[in-house]
């Protein structure tokens, strides 16, 4: 039975933003195409289950929204195992169709129109928004226009090269950039740039508080600031466990002297490096699992030794010594956003200069226009694609997509599956049993991004913290930003003002296979409601700050989920460097095969958008030498 009085004091019956989510999630997924139900996902993935969604062009579009899921679920189920015969042909044909209008497929595109300009191409995108993790939450909140990344988040610039990695230089993004200023009369308080340095990387530029729950005994709980300036002195942690994180944190893998460290420490598990190679204890790897899941998508004994040397965690480095890391208001979206600018001149209002193309209104109705060289088609999800007749003679790949409910065909002379392996090895019909067996290798997880618009946030700032790490309960970090400032946007920084809160929530389970680990993530993400959600955010809320003067009731403005149900891959032993000597299934799926590449960060191992780039640009090239 529902305590109306506890839910009263949660705020969960308040007059927020996402009162009215109901009404507007309505809308976005009344229109969906009618699809047999999965045998492995619910059926309320509908108003209830997808949430508020804020202001702007991406109120429609934050995380996988349920018209995408269903889609997806009835490839994996079957429903599109044989051609469509009803399928409207559009009698469209592109010399290069790019399936996934994330970053591999914008670079994708972008290579093509530089190597190929009077080329024509089109790029598929399942979502209602360009960008795939990349994009952003907008709230208006007492008159501030507040924005919050979906996903994709940081970025160090990438140095000057004039090569066709140098997006920067080429797409006109500037490597400098200004913040707001913070009035030290109100104390000294360091900001994170970003949503995930604090964590570990620059934990030294930030104000990290850590929360102390008093394993479960019901107290108040304590914090403790800074914790790694003041040698974990001021944490209630036991001598023994301050004195081996802090060992931790100053061991070099270069201590062990192998011949190969990369392939050697690929040979093993995270916590096998841990605690059988350095001697550390299992608090230790505790200790790592959520900041290396936040990365990667799962914790230390799912994830190759490689990806911690790789991240400079704790156990490889020493302390780290990191740049200062930025991120746009709506992080990677603003990349993204630079993006389409070039592809579509048009499609984002205004010049092409920062103030300008993170702030103005996309205009959706120049996107998928006839004379545009590169054209984008948004909410239209790839079913099939294949070859016309056998793969080596072909000159046609015949592609299958359903946008609006229709199932629609057309043809390409050479195809890039800019999307991840999840659907490739499904949609993709002529897909070489090579491909098919590297691709059985791999594993994904989940993360829900949740960004809180707070009305103010004074108890944050009687707390003296910026950012936010705990263990137990909703979560493991959050964290307000410093705001980025451009052209007219300059968001304040006030405590008794507006300001977005963001948490990161990977869904890991140590001890359990990465395969099932996945699983049980996408299906919580699945099956649970925006309500019950909405109560443990609230809930973790009061546990950390109610202390402190936070009332859900009065301080929380709005909140918006984005639930990625493939958020990462998981590499794990032998991901990159099999220790039998055989090719590595990255490489694989590299190989291109007939008119077809594939190129997505996934085959990196780490997700992100330089990665993303780079394959990318690379599967479109080995098109461009062969069918061309």
């Amino acid at each position: 039975m529902t305590n109306h009085s506890y839910d009263h004091d949660l705020g969960l019956d308040s007059n927020i933003t996402r009162r009215d989510f109901i009404n507007v999630s309505a809308a976005s997924v009344g229109g969906m195409l009618v699809l047999p139900k999965s045998r492995h996902s619910p059926a309320n993935q509908g108003a209830e289950w997808y949430g508020y969604g804020g202001v702007g062009d991406y109120a429609s579009s934050h995380g996988n929204t349920p018209d995408v899921l269903r889609v997806a679920h009835s490839v994996r189920d079957g429903a599109f195992d044989e051609p469509v015969s009803d399928a409207v042909d559009t009698a469209e044909e592109y010399d290069l169709v790019i399936v996934g209008g994330g970053f591999a497929g914008m670079a994708a595109a972008l290579r093509f129109r530089q190597e190929r300009p009077s080329g024509r191409c089109l790029i598929l995108e399942n979502h209602p928004l360009f960008g795939g993790e990349a994009k952003r939450n907008e709230f208006m909140v007492d008159g501030e226009r507040l924005i919050g990344p979906q996903g994709s988040n940081d970025f160090i610039p990438v140095p000057v090269t004039g090569g066709p990695e140098d997006y920067f230089t080429s797409l006109g993004i500037p490597r400098e950039f200004a913040y707001q200023e913070w009035d030290q009369n109100l104390g000294e308080l360091e900001f994170p740039l970003d949503n995930y340095g604090f964590m570990h990387w620059t934990a030294d530029q930030a104000t990290v508080g850590h929360f102390f729950d008093g394993n479960g005994t019901g107290t108040n709980g304590s914090w403790a600031v800074d914790i790694w300036r003041n040698d974990l002195t001021n944490t209630p942690w036991p001598e023994s466990t301050r004195r081996e994180l802090l060992r931790a944190r100053r061991t070099l893998v270069e201590t062990y002297r192998r011949d190969d460290i990369p392939r050697w420490l690929d040979s093993m598990t995270y916590k096998s490096y841990l605690e059988d190679v350095a001697g550390l204890p299992p608090e230790v790897t505790a200790y790592i699992d959520p900041i290396l899941a936040g990365a990667i998508g799962l914790g230390c004994d799912a994830i190759s030794a490689y990806w911690g040397q790789h991240f400079s965690l704790p156990g490889f480095s020493g302390p780290p010594d990191y740049p200062a890391v930025h991120s746009f208001p709506g992080g990677n979206g603003g990349i993204a956003r630079f993006f389409v600018k070039n592809l579509v001149p048009d499609a984002i209002g205004g010049t092409r200069q920062i103030g300008d193309v993170i702030t103005q209104r996309i205009a959706f109705d120049t996107l998928d226009l006839p004379d545009n060289p590169v054209r984008i088609r948004l909410d239209s999800t790839v079913v099939r694609v294949e070859h016309r007749g056998k793969v080596a003679p072909a000159e046609r790949v015949v592609v299958t997509y359903v946008r609006n409910g229709t199932t629609y065909r057309l043809a390409a002379r050479a195809v890039v599956m800019a999307s991840g392996g999840w659907m490739n090895r499904r949609v993709v019909r002529d897909l070489p049993p090579e491909h098919q067996r590297a691709y059985g290798t791999f594993s994904h997880s989940s993360v829900l991004v949740t960004n809180v618009a707070l009305t103010n946030w004074r108890f944050l700032h009687r707390l003296g913290v910026t950012a936010c790490m705990w263990s137990g309960g909703f979560g493991f970090s959050c964290n307000i930003r410093r705001p980025m400032v451009m052209g007219d946007y300059r968001p304040s920084l006030h405590p008794d003002r507006p300001i977005v809160m963001t948490f990161y929530v990977p869904l890991y389970y140590p001890g359990r296979p990465a395969v099932e680990q996945g699983t049980r993530g996408r299906t919580e993400l699945l099956q649970t409601s925006f309500r019950e959600y909405e109560r443990q955010i609230r809930e973790q809320m009061v546990r950390l700050f109610g202390a402190h003067g936070f009332d859900p009731r009065t301080d929380i403005a709005g909140i918006i989920l984005n639930r990625w149900g493939h958020a990462y891959v998981n590499p794990g032993p032998e991901f990159l460097f099999p220790q039998d000597g055989s090719t590595a299934p990255p490489d694989v799926i590299r190989q291109p095969f007939g008119r077809i590449a594939i190129g997505h960060s996934e085959l990196r191992g780490h997700q992100n958008w330089t990665g993303a780039t780079a394959e990318g640009r690379r599967a479109v090239e080995a098109l461009l030498d062969t069918v061309l």
